[in-house]
């Protein structure tokens, strides 16, 4: 007398997650960047900005576009699923507030002192000379409002250039 049975075994691929590279960004959005292997990923925010949420333009992509809510730094974990086998990665994103920066009025003087005035928004300024016949003695140079004195007689261009984090402009 003989008897025998069978067993089924299924072999899943294992999902090995990689998230991508992170990075720093001007703007509220950032493209992920995970390489996908086995399985289906899908995206969440695991911290971020006190008050910051993501939206994401399809959390099972890959490359899903996040959009956030607030400024700061997010982590995103990228995780993979294939039958019970599961992997995840994570990636840091810090979102910067671009700059505008608004250097004020010029004008005409009859001496060679005049007083800049920039209207600082976010981030740090600084004032530099960047056309002239003569060199400029700046009182401050990252103050939005400071004094100057030319060096001779002549027009000039200054620039007010702000800058947040990574991010800057002029």
């Amino acid at each position: 007398c003989t008897d025998s049975d069978t067993v089924t075994v299924t072999f899943a691929e294992q999902p090995i997650a990689n998230a991508g590279i992170g990075g720093v960004e001007c703007d509220s959005t950032f493209v992920l960047n995970a390489i996908a292997s086995a399985g289906n990923g899908t995206w969440s925010q695991l911290s971020g900005s006190p008050a910051g949420t993501t939206s994401y333009s399809n959390v099972n992509s890959a490359t899903s576009i996040a959009i956030v809510s607030a400024y700061g730094t997010y982590v995103y974990q990228w995780l993979e699923v294939n039958g019970i086998c599961s992997d995840s990665d994570t990636v840091a994103v810090t979102y910067n507030e671009l700059p505008v920066a608004v250097a004020g009025l010029g004008g005409i003087e009859c001496d060679l002192d005049f007083t800049l005035s920039a209207i600082p928004g976010i981030g740090s300024g600084t004032w530099s000379q960047i056309l002239g016949a003569g060199t400029t003695v700046f009182a401050d140079s990252t103050n939005a409002t400071t004094g100057i004195t030319a060096s001779s007689p002549g027009t000039y261009v200054y620039r007010w250039t702000e800058a947040n984090g990574v991010c800057s402009a002029f």
